[in-house]
């Protein structure tokens, strides 16, 4: 666990993330020894036909070799259940997550169980404006010689990455945003979609960033939101006045489905089996909307009596060529080979000309989307503050919460009753509550994910008046209250509720235990237990180690294991695995253990133990009899530290 990160850790290199992804995908290209054979892969481009590139742009910035270093390493911290607030009738078969801790560890434990799982994600993350409180706070822990021996960096760059530490530079900001986006991007499904809140500072430099981290192709908009209406005062000032902030839309690929964005007022009066739609014009408009511009798009179409559309000639049908466009000849928006392959079912002829079909509703193999100015106009900071101060008794604990009817706005765009929505920026939590009021609007299964860091609340404002030490508290709160108002105002059975997990990393003079601990040492078992090191915040250890090694496991953090009983020791058991946590287990328990999986009372495929909490005999007694069951059943033995 620790251990074992904190090795791979010593090891890791900055690109092993990528690297695990690419021999993941493409197997046939490594050898046994993971070498990656860059021949036999261009062989391959060369067979089929690949146009490969060697233009040189990209963003670079101080610190993108450290970035990189910290996507490829384990989180030292593990995942602490609050059993408590878990229990309560509400929480207990939620499916909903609030994890409190960094979101760089959170989006690490996440992966185990979520990676490609989640359908939308939706941050606000700081926006670098000098005035709202970044500065990268990274300890790096690391000297400039052990930085120029891990990263490969001059001593040089190393000792002024060092120095990004309390830093809100542009470097700063791009070296803390890379690595959870790229881990974010990990979690997300095929056609899943991120949306990310900014404003001028950055939005240029998050631009490349995202071109970078989810492919330039999967771009989608720029979307402008109005932020306010500025005073009259600066109106009447002869200044430009910053009234927009911006939410960047990615997909994850190409398969990604969208609800057209409506462009301002427009109505889609006609419908048909793909949804609503409005009529515009199938002929080119604009300056380069002539024949002589572009001839490939200028042909004749024919219209059969019955409406049927067609590049072929045929008797009693009508010709129709493109309209003139500033008095040439003009042309129409497809060429050929798509009219043949789309006509039928986005071109009607209304008997003098030809129109197109335009959906404001998904359809499958839409790639086209439209934003406005007037699409973000009603969502502004006031609307949000106003939705926010509404549940905390009109008190101003919290500064600029986003609009929900902003949010579900967005997740309306890939709207799926059941999709898990992550928000890693969480903040106020509008995001949770917007997903309860999405599925109380329609009794859908939404699920959120929330990860907030436990940042103090400033002394002296509002909400430390109020009592709220952390801007986690708030969040959370935040979340309760809006329930009991959504289900006040609509009796809606959806789940309310949600489970809370804090991310902890164990003192020094544990991760010193830790260290020291020899398995192969008989006497190493008496020196202490080992489970209850990661008693934290008044969870046993036990617990904190299972949710750990459940989310790790792809079991995620809302199912519960089950307590199967062996000769006197209590296996915990999810799915088909079972975890030997505890100290206590003899030979008479791994003699039971064997009787139960040779008669299929438990079907496991591994048992996971906990290296410091089974002596050496045990251990290798396991090993051995798990080895060679009389059924011909392989269950594997993993140990972890």
């Amino acid at each position: 666990m620790i251990r074992d990160a904190r090795e791979h850790n010593e090891a890791v290199t900055p690109n092993e993330f990528k690297l695990e992804r690419l021999c993941a995908a493409l197997p046939e290209y490594f050898d046994k020894n993971g070498a990656f054979m860059l021949d036999r892969f261009q062989e391959s481009l060369k067979e089929g036909d690949v146009s490969i590139t060697k233009e040189g742009y990209e963003l670079k910035f101080l610190g993108k070799s450290y970035a990189k270093y910290l996507t490829s390493t384990e989180t030292e911290t593990v995942v602490v259940p609050d059993l408590e607030h878990n229990n309560q009738p509400q929480n207990k078969e939620s499916e909903n997550l609030y994890i409190v801790g960094d979101n760089l560890d959170a989006l690490k434990h996440l992966l185990g169980s979520y990676a490609g799982k989640v359908k939308c994600i939706y941050i606000d993350p700081p926006y670098n404006t000098g005035s709202d409180g970044f500065v990268y706070n990274d300890d790096f822990g690391f000297t400039p010689a052990q930085l120029v021996d891990k990263i490969g960096l001059s001593e040089d760059e190393a000792a002024r990455v060092l120095d990004l530490q309390g830093k809100s530079s542009h470097s700063a900001w791009l070296t803390f945003l890379y690595p959870r986006l790229q881990l974010a991007k990990e979690l997300l499904l095929d056609d899943g979609v991120i949306f990310i809140s900014i404003d001028d500072n950055e939005q240029a430099n998050l631009r490349l960033l995202c071109d970078e981290v989810f492919g330039e192709q999967n771009y989608v908009a720029c979307a402008p939101r109005k932020t306010g209406a500025g005073s009259a005062a600066s109106r009447s000032e002869a200044v430009l006045r910053k009234l927009n902030d911006y939410v960047l839309i990615y997909t994850r690929g190409e398969g990604a489905s969208l609800s057209r964005l409506v462009k301002g007022k427009k109505v889609y009066p006609y419908r048909d089996d793909h949804g609503d739609y409005r009529l515009g014009q199938f002929h080119a408009s604009g300056s380069d909307a002539t024949r002589v511009a572009r001839p490939n798009m200028w042909y004749p179409i024919f219209v059969t009596p019955d409406g049927t559309l067609s590049l072929e000639k045929s008797d009693n049908a009508v010709e129709v060529v493109p309209p003139l466009s500033n008095g040439m000849e003009g042309r129409w928006l497809w060429r050929p080979e798509k009219f043949n392959s789309e006509a039928s079912r986005y071109l009607v002829f209304d008997g003098s000309k030809i129109q197109r079909k335009i959906y404001l509703n998904p359809v499958e193999d839409q790639t086209e989307y439209q934003v406005d100015r007037a699409w973000f106009d009603e969502y502004t900071n006031a609307a949000g503050s106003k939705e926010f101060d509404s549940l905390f008794d009109r008190k101003k604990i919290f500064d600029h919460p986003k609009s929900t009817a902003l949010l579900r706005r967005l997740f309306n765009l890939i709207d799926k009753p059941g999709a898990v929505i992550l928000d890693f920026f969480s903040g106020s939590a509008s995001s949770a509550e917007a997903v309860l009021r999405m599925n109380a609007h329609d009794q859908g299964n939404r699920k959120f994910i929330m990860v907030q860091l436990p940042e103090l609340v400033e002394k002296g404002k509002p909400a430390s008046q109020a009592g709220y030490r952390t801007i986690d508290e708030i969040g959370r709160e935040r979340i309760k209250r809006a329930a009991a108002k959504i289900k006040d105002e609509t009796g809606a059975d959806i789940d309310y509720g949600f489970k809370l997990y804090r991310l902890e990393e164990p003192s020094g003079r544990v991760l010193e235990d830790l260290e020291k601990f020899n398995p192969n040492d008989a006497d190493a078992l008496f020196t202490g237990d080992y489970v209850e090191k990661f008693s934290l915040r008044g969870t046993p250890g036990h617990d904190t180690v299972l949710a750990t090694w459940l989310v790790k496991d792809g079991y995620g953090l809302t199912i519960l294991a089950e307590r199967v009983k062996l000769a006197g020791y209590e296996l915990d058991v999810c799915g088909d695995s079972g975890y030997v946590i505890n100290t206590g287990l003899t030979s008479d328990d791994v003699v039971k253990l064997v009787q139960m999986l040779e008669t299929g009372e438990l079907g496991l495929s591994r048992v996971v133990v906990f290296g410091y909490s089974v002596e050496f005999s045990v251990m290798h007694e396991l090993k051995k009899n798990l080895a060679v069951l009389k059924s011909g059943k392989t269950v594997d033995v993993i140990e972890r530290f």
